[in-house]
Order: C-alpha cells, then structure tokens, then sequence
C-alpha cells in the first residue's frame, strides 16, 4: 500500500483552494492508513483522478476497491463517482482540456442550444471578472508597470503565444521598448544577459503549465526583475514570485480552455497604458503610420513614390 501522506515536518503540498481537497489535506493525520493512502492520492493526483475508477484507484494505492466506497461513503458520497463528480465540479474540471468520462460525452453529445447558451453565459460572466479585476489596486499597479518600466518583455507559452504577441503589438504601438520574448533561443538571454534595470516582465501561461514559464518567472524573481503574471485562476505558483498575479476564468464548458478572458484582459491592460502615458501615445501613432504608409501602405492608399534626382 502506497502512502501519500506526509511525513512528520514535512510541508503540506500546495494544492487549489477547493473544499474537498482542502478537506482531505486537513484531515490526514486522523485516518487510517488505508484511508490515508487513499486521501494522499487523490490530493497528490486530483488534476488526473477524472481518469481514474474505483477499481483502478484502488490498484495504484494498494487497497481494495471496498476500501475505496467505504471512504467515499465515509466523507458523505453515495460512491467513489460522486466524490470524483464533486471534485470535477469545484475545480471547474481538472483539465484544461476535457478527459475521460467528460470527453467521450463532450464527443457523442448532439450538442444542444442550451450547451451553447450554457458556454456563452460563462464566457460573459468571464468578461466581468476581468472587468471587476481591472478595478483593483494589483490592476492598476500591473498598468503602471507596463507604462513606465524602460523596457517591456512578454513571454507567452503554449496556447497563450498568440495572447503574449497579442499584447506586444499592440503595446509596440503605444510605446518604444516593448520586446516579444525569443522562446526559440532556449536561454533567455534577451531577459535574463541584458541591462535589467527598469525591466519588467510580462510572463503569460494556463494549465498545464508549461515548465519554461515557471523557471523563467522564478529565475525573475532571484534577479529582482518586476514580474506580471497573466493566468487562470487555478494558478497556485505565481504568488511565490511576485504580488502582480492577473488570475482570470478560462474555463466555460468548451472543449478547450477559453482565451477569451485572457484577451479581454490584454486589451484593457493596454488601454490603461493609454491613459498613463497621455497624449505622447498619439505622437508615437502619428509616428508608426507614417513609417508604415512609406514602406507597407493601406488598402486603399498607395505608398509614396521615391523622388526622382
């Protein structure tokens, strides 16, 4: 029988503020082995347990599948179901993707209008949140980072690539020293061999976390560079390296984590930014589209000819 409990001084794992998990932590150290094998698993493992029965679990913590309903039954589920059913509920799903059970319905389901009124009713109730957070100090602080650091680095991971180049063309316009960062380099060199005063970093990322955005926010931290981190809400590491923690909802019931918050989020950002840096945004407008029509142009408008001599 495996043990997930820990052991005596060592530190609780950090795990998502959800009851049930909560719960289970809380209450280790007055179980019985086998119900503590059993809790320590589901605490260690809850981001897979939707793959998991109660038979299956049972083999990997090395106790019967009896003991498995008993403890469900013990912490008031009918079975292990409706505590894995629990779960997936508080967490808003374990996955940023749709899994086992949850998938093969996602699949064979017709997919009624009430699914899409259901999705779209979270999508908006998504944007609120946003809009409620850009109302907050930690908003407003993150905005003034971005307005008044000597240079700007974005770094997006994953999914959230388009979101970070999302954001650093749009800032590029409001201001000089916005720099998308090189993920292909493979060392980070552009944030971490450069001049870092008045640097700030902009580190974008949703579970599954990539392991390059936590190593590169943490290696920010140790080298004192101020550190903006654009997430979900079931990010549970950013706060170690630094206050400046944008945690929005991504999830809304498609099959696929929605970036729809995160969007919102970046466009209000640099709206802020507008209002900070003040009427020199429109002379950098004037600026940059200027330069555009000489070498690119508009529909509609032909570039500029070069004079003869």
């Amino acid at each position: 029988m495996t043990d997930n409990a820990r052991k005596p001084g060592e530190q609780a794992p950090t795990i998502p503020n959800v009851p049930l998990l909560r719960r289970l932590q809380a209450g280790l150290d007055g179980y019985t082995a086998a119900e503590r094998a059993v809790a320590g698993h589901i605490v260690a493992h809850y981001g897979t347990l939707a793959f998991e029965t109660a038979e299956s679990l049972a083999t990997k913590v090395g106790v019967s599948e009896i003991t498995i309903g008993r403890f469900a039954r013990k912490l008031g589920f009918r079975n292990f179901k409706a505590l894995k059913n629990e779960l997936k509920d508080a967490t808003v799903q374990a996955m940023p993707w749709l899994i086992g059970e949850e998938l093969a319905e996602f699949v064979e389901s017709p997919g009624e209008p009430s699914d899409r009124d259901g999705n779209r009713q979270r999508e908006m109730n998504a944007l609120l949140a946003v809009y409620r957070l850009a109302e907050t100090p930690g908003w407003a602080a993150a905005a003034r980072l971005l307005a008044q650091a000597r240079t700007v680095q974005i770094a997006g991971f994953q999914t959230e690539r388009g979101i970070a180049t999302l954001l650093a063309n749009h800032l590029q316009f409001m201001r000089d020293g916005v720099r998308l960062v090189d993920l292909g380099a493979g060392n980070y060199a552009d944030i971490f061999a450069t001049d870092t005063s008045d640097t700030c970093l902009v580190v974008i990322d949703i579970r599954r976390y990539s392991r390059q955005s936590y190593l590169v926010a943490e290696q920010a931290s140790q080298q004192g560079i101020p550190l903006i981190v654009l997430t979900d809400l079931f990010c549970d590491w950013a706060q170690r390296f630094t206050p400046h923690v944008l945690a929005v909802p991504t999830q809304t019931g498609l099959f696929w984590s929605s970036p729809v918050a995160l969007v919102c989020a970046a466009n209000l950002l640099v709206n802020d930014v507008i209002k900070l840096i003040g009427p020199g945004v429109e002379q950098r407008l004037e600026q940059l589209t200027r330069l555009h029509q000489s070498f690119t142009g508009y529909v509609g408008h032909q570039p500029p000819r070069p004079k003869l001599p």
